[in-house]
């Protein structure tokens, strides 16, 4: 059945003869195909954790494509691996496709108004014990990222509208998204159902020129979320309601010369949840995270891209005994252009740093990645 719905899924996609790029105002205005491999791991001491390593690899499938004038259309899957070894027992793994993600995109006014209709297939691999979703739980992490952070939930729908337009000097963008997922069982042994609550999503962007060389970009994400049902599970039981999530983002990208240089960063603050009526302190928690990018051509068809980055974790301090972590990343992409169809990305970095733990002091850490994606267009 799976095999046949990407077969489907792929049909659909494919753009037909007659497609005119130039007379398309859909978002996507050409087809693209992107695939390859990233792998993303950390190392940790044994101060006071029971992990030793953890690293998943992943796969992607994802494809748009205009359909007709006004519609587009993305889809987005994953082939993921996901590997943990504690410290006195030996390493466990997961492997299998992740759900699919079908995205219709229609757009109302040229370069103004958009809505979209997203759809979460649940083609993701069932897990069958609570070994296994422990390890699929380590991708859950917001302080260590992690290419797929989840591999299977239900069929959900998603519906958004966004909106654009130039006001004076700047340029504003405001959205807005109601997410729908429906009950499933995180475990295939455990009779137990989990039925996730209404997402509602806002968020508002501005930008505008600084100078004939610079442009600047600013933006605000709130998320705020219905209760969550966890009935007859061994992992969980009652009810749970997250808090809302503030995600705020600031860029400054500036032309030196055939050069870019990007200054970026962006905080998450997620407000304590209810657990069964109650405030869970332990799921409040802060993230801000910073970069500098250096993008060089080196060729007409090559360009390399050095950076350096910086991200602080504050947890609440009942937050399984961890009171924050703090992590400096270095690395370089290539973007390499190989014809007028096809194009390669290939990223590596190394990152350096630490969690503590209440009563145990810093555990120190390590991170590597390695992304080589090659994407087609027509």
């Amino acid at each position: 059945m799976r095999a046949k719905l990407m077969v489907l899924l792929a049909a659909a996609l494919w753009p037909g003869r007659s497609s005119s790029a130039q007379a398309s105002e859909a978002l996507y205005a050409r087809f693209n195909a992107l695939s390859g491999w990233e792998l993303r791991g950390y190392s940790f001491d044994s101060s006071g954790l029971l992990a030793k390593s953890a690293s998943q690899w992943r796969i992607p499938v994802i494809a748009v494509a205009p359909v007709g004038r006004k519609v587009s259309v993305d889809l987005t899957t994953n082939i993921v691996s996901a590997r943990v070894e504690n410290y006195g027992s030996p390493p466990l793994t997961l492997t299998g496709l992740s759900d699919t993600q079908l995205r219709l995109l229609y757009t109302l006014g040229r370069d103004r108004l958009v809505a979209s209709l997203s759809l979460n297939l649940p083609t993701g691999k069932q897990l069958d014990s609570l070994i296994q979703y422990q390890v699929a739980g380590t991708a859950a992490s917001n302080y260590l990222s992690f290419p797929v952070s989840t591999i299977r939930t239900a069929f959900g729908v998603t519906g958004g509208m966004a909106y654009a337009r130039p006001l004076g000097a700047w340029n504003l963008g405001l959205s807005g998204s109601l997410r729908y997922l429906g009950a499933y069982e995180p475990i295939r042994t455990d009779t137990g159902t989990y039925s996730p609550g209404v997402e509602f999503r806002i968020r508002g962007g501005v930008d505008r020129l600084v100078g004939q060389n610079a442009r600047l970009l600013l933006g605000l994400s709130v998320s705020t979320f219905s209760t969550d049902d966890c009935t007859g599970l061994v992992i969980c039981a009652g009810k749970y309601k997250p808090g809302m999530r503030f995600i705020t983002d600031f860029a400054f990208v500036r032309v030196l010369g055939r050069a870019t240089l990007t200054v970026a960063a962006w905080d998450f603050y997620r407000f304590a949840g209810e657990i069964n009526g109650a405030s869970s302190e332990a799921t409040k928690e802060n993230i801000f995270n910073t970069e500098l990018r250096y993008s060089y051509p080196v060729s007409p068809r090559l360009a390399l891209e050095p950076m350096v980055a910086f991200r602080q974790w504050n947890p609440a301090d009942s937050a399984g005994g961890y009171r924050g972590g703090r992590l400096k990343s270095g690395g370089v992409m290539a973007r390499w252009g190989i014809n007028d169809r096809w194009s390669a990305h290939l990223v590596g970095r190394y990152d350096d740093g630490w969690v503590f733990l209440r009563g145990r002091g810093f555990s120190p850490l390590t991170g590597y990645g390695f992304t080589a994606f090659v994407r087609y267009q027509r």
